[in-house]
């Protein structure tokens, strides 16, 4: 009897035990049911975003979705594109994109060129494609510190805009000191009419991409040096030194990539014709970088033979060359910043590159809305203070 009492507790425990470890067991395996939903609806839900990202995506790249988008440049006569490339006017006559039912013959030859361009001397070329009338401080400094470096150098400034304003204090002052320096607005519809360009320029949708401003710049620059040959540089390419010394070069922005901000080629040389073909024949409206600093690079790995830059050598180049990044990129684009740090008066605060490097390209996509103040030791100020003297002492204390 006694050991029946005793053994009781025991089976107590026996049972309780067994009641925890059902209860445990039903825990898990409700904890278990709950992460296999949860799991389900993570699985689920990725997909739906997956899904919308995929349907979103094909939805933006589509011609209709391009179609449909405010232009982001306005193709000035886009009209001429409907003349009549045979001449006769007839209801079987096509136009140059290939369209029947063309409205007037297209006159012949297509447009006068502007004759003062094409000049024996040594020239180089900025382009303003924003349509704006007049340059910004920045902008001015840029072309001045070119004529400026460069006095035996005619400097073309080639804008887009209708109606300049010739009396803006940057255009003006550019005038009245640098009579290396011109000034010429140019339609962009005349502009393309009989080159490699015309068709992409009229009959495609280039306008309305997301890369429109940039892909007219990449456009513009070989079609210029197509036209005409020498010196092409962007309007944020501050020169510190002489530019003359060096023809027939692309410059590298690093080991991987050729850029597309500062070239020379002499004029018809067979790459620049190469890379306006190539410009037309393989366009891409929605990658940044395909129709400038990679188009470069593809023309250069063709022409020489190699793919790394590092093999580029004149030898392999048939005479061109490759300049190295420090000798017109000595900050790098994610270092940009370097430009605008104050600075103090220490000779390590001073700018003291030595003569490898010709320019700065001071990355103006990323770094237009930093300020630079003319009192200041800033790397910026203290390029436009010896490089730009004249726009410099008209602009504001802070431009």
């Amino acid at each position: 009897m006694r050991l029946c009492q005793s053994a009781a507790p025991v089976y107590r425990l026996l049972d309780q035990s067994q009641e925890e470890w059902i209860s445990s067991v039903t825990n898990s395996s409700r904890k278990c049911r709950s992460i296999s939903v949860n799991r389900r609806r993570t699985v689920f839900f990725t997909l739906i975003v997956l899904l919308l990202f995929f349907v979103t995506y094909n939805f933006v790249t589509s011609e209709n979705y391009l179609h449909r988008m405010s232009p982001r440049v306005n193709v000035r006569r886009a009209g001429r594109s409907r003349c009549c490339l045979t001449g006769g006017g007839t209801i079987n006559d096509s136009d140059m994109c290939g369209r029947r039912n063309c409205l007037w013959p297209c006159p012949y030859p297509p447009l006068p060129e502007h004759k003062h361009l094409n000049v024996t001397q040594d020239k180089a070329f900025f382009h303003e494609t924003s349509g704006a009338t007049s340059l910004n401080f920045r902008q001015a400094c840029v072309v001045e510190s070119l004529a400026y470096r460069n006095s035996n150098l005619t400097v073309h400034l080639i804008m887009t805009g209708q109606h300049l304003d010739l009396n803006s204090v940057t255009m003006k002052t550019l005038k009245e000191n640098y009579p290396n320096v011109q000034i010429t607005s140019i339609n962009l519809g005349d502009y393309m009419v009989g080159t490699p360009l015309e068709r992409w320029y009229f009959c495609t949708d280039w306008n309305r991409g997301w890369y429109a401003v940039p892909h007219l710049s990449d456009a513009l620059r070989f079609l210029t040096l197509s036209k005409y040959g020498g010196y092409y540089f962007d309007l944020d390419v501050i020169q510190l030194r002489p530019v003359t010394p060096y023809r027939n070069f692309v410059v590298a922005e690093d080991g991987d990539k050729l850029g597309s901000s500062v070239i020379h080629v002499d004029y018809q040389h067979p790459i620049i014709l190469a890379a306006v073909e190539s410009f037309a024949a393989d366009y891409k409206w929605y990658v940044w970088s395909h129709n400038g600093p990679d188009l470069v690079t593809r023309i250069l790995q063709n022409w020489c033979q190699v793919y790394y830059i590092s093999w580029m050598t004149p030898e392999r180049c048939k005479g061109f060359r490759i300049l190295p990044p420090k000798s017109f990129y000595p900050v790098h684009y994610y270092r940009w910043r370097a430009y605008f740090y104050k600075r103090g008066d220490q000779p390590k605060d001073i700018v003291n590159w030595d003569e490898s490097v010709v320019g700065a390209h001071v990355w103006n996509s990323l770094s237009s809305e930093w300020v630079v103040n003319k009192n200041s030791n800033q790397y910026y100020a203290q390029m436009a203070r010896l490089s730009c003297p004249r726009i410099f002492n008209v602009a504001p204390q802070q431009f």
